[in-house]
């Protein structure tokens, strides 16, 4: 009985390795906070999102950065319309070339948008700072996760 359970082990630990293959991975990715739901706490938050298992890890990331998210109480971090397009990395600057309609997004909600691109590429090895641009033009300098206020501060004495 032990000399069966033993020569079914290996098979088990290759079919283990199949379905973890064919389920994808799970990549964390930045969403907004509905406003509605923002009760003094962070105004964005992590989500697992799973991907292609096959893809590199900047591309999984764009490619879950891209992707809704089924959690009601989260926004995709960019408006309707506007995508995360391609990147260059050099010298642990990830270059992210978004929409050019990214441009036009302003005050709160661009604010959001430029953290939840931070913290989601930064947080994979090699990426220290990410800087937005579009269609040539740079949108938003070279940012790391350090540069933004995860906490509300509202009520703190200015």
């Amino acid at each position: 009985m032990l000399k069966r359970t033993l020569a079914l082990l290996p098979a088990l630990a290759l079919l283990a390795l199949a379905a973890c293959g064919l389920l994808g991975r799970e990549v964390e990715v930045y969403r907004a906070v509905q406003p509605y739901y923002l009760q003094g706490g962070s105004a964005v938050e992590a989500e697992p999102v799973s991907v292609d298992p096959a893809l590199g890890e900047i591309d999984a990331a764009l490619e879950a950065f891209n992707s809704g998210t089924t959690d009601a109480e989260l926004l995709r971090a960019l408006p309707e319309g506007v995508d995360a397009l391609g990147w260059e990395l050099s010298g642990g600057e990830l270059r992210l070339e978004v929409s050019p309609e990214y441009a036009a997004v302003t005050g709160y909600w661009r604010t959001v948008g430029d953290c939840c691109i931070t913290l989601t590429f930064c947080a994979i090895e090699g990426v220290e700072r990410v800087s937005v641009w579009a269609a040539g033009t740079q949108l938003s300098a070279a940012m790391s996760p350090g540069d933004f206020v995860l906490a509300d501060a509202s009520g703190l004495d200015g």
